[in-house]
């Protein structure tokens, strides 16, 4: 099962949940409240040349500085 990254439009709460993809979308596990939306996640990448396990590289677009 995927890992889904949530925001709660109520409180602004973001939280990640597993969830199949039939599920109904989660309440927030801050406030209750059931009005959340998917949010896009970005994926880590790790550049030709950097050891495993080193840290990976968001992308300055969602919000990673670079570097590992």
């Amino acid at each position: 099962m995927p890992i889904y990254e949530y925001r709660c439009m109520k409180c602004d709460h973001t939280f990640e949940m597993l969830m199949r993809l039939k599920d109904p979308k989660p309440a927030c596990p801050s406030c209750g409240s059931g009005k959340t939306e998917k949010l896009m996640s970005c994926a880590a990448i790790r550049p030709e040349g950097v050891p495993r396990g080193s840290g990976g590289f968001a992308p300055p677009s969602c919000g990673g500085g670079g570097g590992g």
